[in-house]
């Protein structure tokens, strides 16, 4: 009898330990994004969008700042910065310069796949409700105002997916970030963008298939192929301008 109510103490204790931590987390969530907004207003974003963002209303943004102290929740946050508080924000820098960098460590790897996991949900929810299917840039943030857009659809969603698993397994396989290879962070982040929204690098023929373009003359071919080179331009895949870099269609310039 007694063993059986020092158990139930000792959960009870863990549950309570468990409830107190959420707590603290809450806090500091809700101060972090009392930061963020305070971050947003005065680097001039417009209230609307900003509350769009939070998932709040504008009016519940413009109560939260009013009277908040940027310079002191920064002090505050860089404080739980030093603890380790896992939610690193830099506002000078997109959200690719973060996602592509690299990551110190297995963790902060696992957080960004997270991330990746959430925007596969959101993209599942919108295909759900909404006939129209989203869009997903090829291009990292610091390509703007170059984009790549593709249809997000539902294989499109597995093959990430699909990805994501490939590389979380070998993530919790390895002990440090050097012992990676197939989820290691590449150096090109225009590469490393498309192959985290499983996009293959276009090849012609898959090009030319697609497109159902006709190749019967040779004119038809350098038209083709100006196309391919002109579309892996514009999705980052090479920084050659397609219409002079070289052409299997065109004799070569002495």
């Amino acid at each position: 009898m007694k063993g059986g109510w020092l158990g139930k103490f000792r959960r009870e204790r863990r549950v309570l330990v468990r409830v107190r931590r959420a707590a603290w987390r809450l806090e500091q969530a809700e101060r972090e994004r009392l930061w963020a907004l305070v971050a947003a207003r005065a680097a001039g974003l417009y209230v609307r969008a900003t509350a769009e963002a939070a998932g709040l209303s504008p009016t519940r943004v413009h109560q939260l700042t009013r009277d908040a102290d940027l310079d002191a929740l920064d002090v505050v946050l860089g404080e739980l910065r030093a603890a380790g508080w896992p939610t690193p924000e830099d506002p000078d820098g997109s959200g690719d310069e973060g996602e592509l960098s690299g990551r110190a460590s297995i963790a902060e790897r696992l957080v960004d796949e997270v991330g990746w996991i959430w925007q596969c949900a959101d993209w599942i929810d919108h295909l759900d409700r909404d006939s129209c299917p989203p869009a997903a840039n090829l291009r990292p943030e610091g390509d703007f105002p170059d984009r790549a857009n593709v249809v997000v659809d539902s294989a499109r969603v597995s093959a990430i997916l699909r990805r994501i698993a490939l590389d979380v397994d070998e993530l919790a396989r390895a002990w440090n970030v050097d012992d990676l290879a197939g989820a290691r962070v590449g150096d090109d982040p225009r590469a490393e963008r498309r192959r985290r929204l499983a996009e293959p690098d276009l090849e012609y023929a898959e090009f030319t298939r697609r497109k159902n373009l006709p190749l019967q003359s040779t004119r038809q071919g350098e038209a083709a192929w100006d196309a391919y080179r002109s579309e892996r331009h514009r999705r980052g895949e090479t920084d050659e301008d397609p219409y002079t870099a070289y052409s299997p269609f065109r004799p070569r310039r002495a």
